[in-house]
Parts: structure tokens; C-alpha cells; sequence
């Protein structure tokens, strides 16, 4: 039966008490995502410690509750390595699922098969390309949407807040939801995501973006003094704009170049940027940072002219559309 606008906002729904996060995630599915070794599964253990314990999470507020992480992306003994490099205590509150976790169809079991869910506030599944229903369908848009959106409707049916882990493409951690890996039926079918935006693995600085219906902000983080967990950074003076000591020599050699053109064997760029790397790994090095580059409107590629193999660089006084590897 039809209902009125007004009608529809006077509405008491029993999900919105069950909300998490500072009332920003409310009961359905999310995913988080983030380039490979970045600390996703940091986020989610953390996430489930909090909820757990009933402390902040990010600065935001977490209610008192149980919580259940279904791992089909690691073995049990590094699970247990994740939980102690992170000095968390062994608690009840908290289930984990190493078995039945690589099917939505499993996870819909277990689920339903809980006898105290309603204690229950967070499911984590660590990882998406770990479901078998993903990997059988080849991750298929019309396939997989209607698996997930099976998964969304169980959890919000249970009031639960769901978060799957997944991986974006390498090399693109200014995130949005478009860079995940495989199809968009994720983005499609889930209710919001949070995007962990870290320029590589060794950065202690980072962002949680998220992209929800009713919320679009950016949380700044930081490593702890462990540099494993992720915690809020409240620096206002803090920043994300640290950069490599022979890239920032590089940048400068190149824009000092009559026509901001450097070009030469790796071993010549090395030594007139005077870099302080091995020259054979100099194009390795130049992907791992191509972040900074690009952000400095600075491209390069390689060239073959017979026998000799050389690399050039080149700074653009405009701003860069697309960079040429």
C-alpha cells in the first residue's frame, strides 16, 4: 500500500537504533576497499575491537556489541599474528569464521544460525574475491548483483552493519569507487563504501573516504607508534605531502632542464639527478612513486635506439590528463 512523503518520514524504522560509527553506518552493506598491504583488515579488526569493547573508533562512537569476522583471505595463525601486532586482548565478544566463509550462502547460514544476533552489531568478510559465488560467476555484473543484494537484504533484515574487504587497482590511491577491482556490482549493490586512501604501504598518513547515500567526508588517520594500527590524526599541522629524498631530486633535476627534458641511460639519469638508488632499478622505482610524479606534472617512459635502452623524463608546466608508463 502506497504511503505519503510525510507519511514515510514520521516512520520509526527499527534499524536506525542499530546504527554504528557515529550513527553514520546504519544497518547494511558496505565495502571497504584499498590497494593491496595498505592495512584494510587493520581497519576491520579495529573496527571489531571497538564495537566489541564499546570504545571510539576514529573518533566516532561505537555501541556496546558482538561482532563476527568470516576470513576466507587468511590462515587462522595470521589472523592471530594481525590480533597481537595490534596488542588487542582476547575477547568473547568477538567470532571468527575460517570454515564457512567463502560463500554468501554459507555466510547467510551462519548468520541465521546465530542465537543471540540480536547482541550483534558488525559482520566483516575478509575478502570479496574470496567468495566462491564471485569467482564462479568471473565476477559478472548480472550475476553477482542479485548474490549481493541477497547479502544486503539478510543483514538489514538482521539489523546488522556488513563490511566487505576488498582490493582497488594498483596505482590508483587517489580512490574513488570506480577503481575497485571487477565489476560494479559492488558499488551497485551495497548500501555505501569506505575507501582507505594510502600512497603506498610504508606511508603513516592516509584518508577514510566515505561515499554513503546521506554522508561524503574524509577522515585523516595516521599510523600508531607501532606503525601498524591506523588511529584519527588531529594534527591540523599534519600532512600527507611527504615525498621521497631522490624524487624530490629528480623533480628539481628535471625542471632545471632547459626544456624540462631529462633523457638517458638509467645510470646517467641516476647520476644527474644524483639519486642515491641502483640505476637497474630505476624504473622499478620511478612505478613505485609514480604518485609523486604525477603530481608534480612529470611523466616517463622508456625507449629503445638499438642496443642502448633509455628513459625519459619530462615536466609539463600544465596539468597532466594522462600519464604514459
Amino acid at each position: 500500500m502506497p504511503i505519503t512523503q510525510r507519511e514515510l518520514l514520521e516512520k520509526e524504522f527499527k534499524t536506525e537504533n542499530k546504527a554504528i560509527f557515529g550513527n553514520i553506518l546504519k544497518p547494511g552493506l558496505y565495502v571497504l576497499s584499498g590497494t593491496s598491504k595498505v592495512g584494510k583488515s587493520i581497519i576491520a579488526t579495529t573496527m571489531a575491537n571497538c564495537i566489541a569493547n564499546g570504545t571510539d573508533f576514529l573518533g566516532k562512537s561505537m555501541p556496546k556489541g558482538k561482532a563476527i569476522y568470516f576470513d576466507n583471505d587468511n590462515y587462522d595463525f595470521e589472523t592471530k599474528s594481525r590480533i597481537i601486532a595490534l596488542n588487542l586482548l582476547g575477547i568473547d565478544e568477538i567470532l571468527y569464521e575460517f570454515n564457512d566463509s567463502k560463500s554468501i550462502h554459507d555466510i547467510n547460514e551462519v548468520l541465521s544460525n546465530i542465537q543471540d544476533i540480536d547482541q550483534y552489531r558488525l559482520v566483516i568478510i575478509d575478502s570479496y574475491v574470496g567468495l566462491e559465488e564471485v569467482v564462479n560467476s568471473n565476477d559478472n555484473y548480472f550475476d553477482v548483483y542479485p548474490i549481493l543484494k541477497e547479502l544486503r537484504d539478510h543483514v538489514v533484515y538482521k539489523k546488522l552493519v556488513c563490511i566487505i574487504i576488498h582490493h582497488t587497482k594498483k596505482g590508483k590511491e587517489k580512490l574513488d569507487q570506480d577503481n575497485m577491482l571487477g565489476s560494479k556490482a559492488l558499488s551497485g549493490a551495497t548500501t555505501g563504501s569506505l575507501l582507505l586512501s594510502v600512497r603506498n604501504e610504508f606511508d603513516k598518513h592516509g584518508q577514510l573516504k566515505l561515499i554513503l547515500r546521506g554522508n561524503k567526508s574524509i577522515i585523516k588517520i595516521k599510523k600508531d607508534e607501532n606503525n601498524i594500527g591506523w588511529l584519527l590524526d588531529e594534527d591540523k599541522n599534519s600532512t600527507t605531502e611527504e615525498i621521497p629524498k631522490n624524487i624530490l631530486s629528480l623533480i628539481n633535476t628535471v625542471v632545471n632542464e632547459k626544456e624540462h627534458i631529462l633523457r638517458g641511460t638509467c645510470q646517467e639519469i641516476v647520476q644527474k639527478s644524483k639519486m642515491e638508488i641502483n640505476p637497474n632499478y630505476l624504473t622499478k622505482y620511478l612505478k613505485q612513486n609514480q604518485q609523486y610524479l604525477e603530481e608534480n606534472n612529470i611523466t616517463f617512459h622508456n625507449e629503445r635506439n638499438g642496443q642502448k635502452r633509455t628513459i625519459t623524463i619530462e615536466y609539463h608546466e600544465e596539468d597532466i590528463q594522462q600519464v604514459t608508463v
